[in-house]
């Protein structure tokens, strides 16, 4: 993953965005056989794009403006009910409430 960029964008508005390569898996992870040894069920095969080529782009932008969560899937609002996805809405929050000196790879949004 590349480093995160942040930077400012509108008044009191933060900014963070980072790029995934794209991976391609050719033989499927089918869950876990043992989820105490995180253990899968069969092996997996797959690729890993070269950014160059083919990437995905994140942004996350903060405010204390904000009044809610939102979503936007290629310039789209989705629904952000998926309990997968208020998990990491949930994670990401508290990690950028701890202090700085605990996650000093993450920039401050």
């Amino acid at each position: 993953m590349a480093a995160p960029a942040t930077k400012k964008a509108k008044q009191g508005v933060d900014r963070a965005t980072c790029t995934a390569p794209v991976n391609i898996a050719v033989i499927k992870y089918w869950g876990k056989r043992d989820t105490k040894l995180l253990l899968p069920i069969n092996d997996s095969l797959s690729g890993t794009l070269s950014q160059n080529e083919l990437h995905a782009r994140t942004t996350v932008a903060t405010s204390d403006t904000f009044t809610q969560d939102e979503i936007y899937l290629n310039g789209k609002q989705e629904d952000i009910a998926n309990p997968r996805l208020q998990n990491v809405l949930r994670a990401s929050k508290s990690t950028h409430a701890t202090s700085p000196a605990q996650h000093p790879f993450l920039p401050s949004l």
